[in-house]
């Protein structure tokens, strides 16, 4: 039998459906799914005769067409409505019975006059036992992905969901000389910070799409992959909640002195102490406070809402001079840096903002002020900063990225040991458990979004 274009209705549906009910035996409703996409492909109908083996069927349908289960796996969503009604008129002619075996809904042949369609038999009896995620793991066999420093997310996030879009190869990490090799034959590629220039990328000749892990994107030649045709997605919006509350997670211990006030006890002190408290450290309320914000953007106008809860009075800078947050109030830099009690960066690095915190400023804040930096490390200026606080420029500064990540043991701010004017992390204010997972996610909508011709966070030049 050869279907014809146009007769893709319910009544064409139903009998095909049918078929293959007679050919699988007892279907799980979700199988039903691929059936059609699979029965109406012309390339796949003229193949499924010939084998017995189904991933032997997609490998020839793929040397044909090397789009072959991007198209099927495209018609799931827009056959769905038709399987649905096709289903429904085999229920209303009682050509299949369904029935719930082990919780599981499935669909069961009756007698019948509906004719035999040799092709919808045929994949009935290839597809025997098999469920949908089957069928679909067997579709995406060829569909490479390869991940090459999934260090940098840690082992405790779920990577499995990555398994359902193709055939994944997961590297803990990469060394530069072997990305080459690792992505040679690679459809995806995933990655955080391993750059990938024209060098690494021109014998990745079936490379379609590369995955940032990241909302920044300078570790990728973009001019390059335009050239070559590959899609370039990255991750917005993940870490907005994660960011801001690590901003004031370095904040509130640098303002309130927390570790002087543990260090205190550890050390054994409040034991033999006289007195239920210990006044050793000055620290001041955050109400009435100006918090001073550079970078208006997603990061920074939730800091600007919890700032505001603390009862702070907010204020911002611009470095790109397009922001113009009516809620707060817009000032220039040196305002900011003048009338700042804390200032916090929120930025992307680009020539405007690059060094913008040097001696220069540090010498215009006030010497009671804080810094937090949770955008990009070359922002600030190290050894400037370093000096501001062993010269009380500054009361102090929290880091959680920097000039280079990770750090030489010469880096001047570990010459600070004093936890109540410099506390840094390793730039791990994006990586809450629910945040890397987020990532993950958005990473896997990424992936699907190409497969299905819908492509969503493509960054270009």
């Amino acid at each position: 039998m050869k279907l014809v274009d146009g007769m893709k209705d319910e009544k064409l549906g139903s009998a095909i459906l049918y078929c293959f009910t007679k050919g699988y035996g007892s279907v799980p409703m979700e199988l039903y799914n691929i059936v059609l996409p699979l029965l109406y492909n012309d390339i796949f109908r003229e193949e499924v005769s010939k084998f017995n083996d189904f991933s032997l069927c997609v490998k020839s349908c793929l040397e044909k067409d090397a789009k072959f289960v991007d198209c099927v796996l495209e018609e799931l969503d827009r056959l769905d409505e038709i399987t649905n009604r096709a289903l429904g008129l085999t229920l209303l002619n009682k050509d299949l019975s369904f029935e719930i075996n082990d919780s599981i809904m499935t669909g069961n042949c009756n007698p019948s006059k509906i004719l035999d369609l040799n092709e919808a038999i045929i994949l009935g009896e290839m597809l025997a036992g098999k469920s949908l995620s089957d069928v679909i793991e067997i579709l995406q066999a060829d569909f490479k992905i390869v991940f090459l420093d999934s260090e940098t997310l840690g082992d405790d996030i779920d990577l499995m969901k990555l398994e359902k879009l193709g055939a994944v190869t997961i590297y803990h990490q990469t060394d530069k000389d072997e990305i080459k090799s690792r992505i040679q034959n690679a459809n995806v590629v995933i990655t955080n910070k391993h750059y990938l220039g024209e060098e690494e990328l021109k014998d990745a000749l079936q490379l379609k799409v590369i995955c940032v892990t990241a909302t920044g994107v300078n570790n990728i030649d973009l001019e390059y992959c335009k050239k070559a045709g590959i899609t370039v997605c990255n991750v917005k919006g993940y870490s907005t909640n994660a960011v801001a509350q690590h901003t004031f997670a370095l904040l509130l211990d640098l303002y309130n002195k927390n570790h002087y006030y543990h260090d205190y006890i550890d050390s054994g002190n409040y034991s033999s102490s006289s007195m239920f408290t210990h006044l050793g450290h000055t620290f001041h309320e955050l109400a009435n406070k100006t918090w001073g914000i550079v970078g208006m953007g997603d990061i920074g106008r939730k800091v600007a809402a919890i700032a505001s809860a603390f009862d702070c009075k907010v204020q911002y800078y611009s470095t790109s001079g397009k922001n113009n947050q009516q809620n707060y109030q817009q000032v220039d830099f040196d305002t900011l840096l003048k009338t700042s009690d804390i200032i916090s960066i929120h930025a992307p690095l680009n020539k405007q903002t690059e060094n913008l915190f040097n001696k220069d400023s540090f010498e215009k804040m006030k010497s009671t002020a804080y810094l937090i930096n949770v955008g990009r490390g070359k922002i600030v200026n190290e050894n400037d900063l370093a000096e501001a606080i062993k010269n009380h420029s500054i009361a102090g500064a929290g880091l959680d990225v920097f000039e280079h990540e990770p750090f030489n043991n010469n880096n001047p701010l570990l010459s600070i040991k004093d936890a109540t004017k410099l506390i840094m992390t390793p730039h791990i204010a994006w990586a809450p458990i629910e945040t890397r997972n987020r990532v993950i996610d958005e990473v896997c909508l990424n992936i699907e979004g190409f497969k299905t011709n819908k492509l969503r966070n493509v960054c270009t030049l």
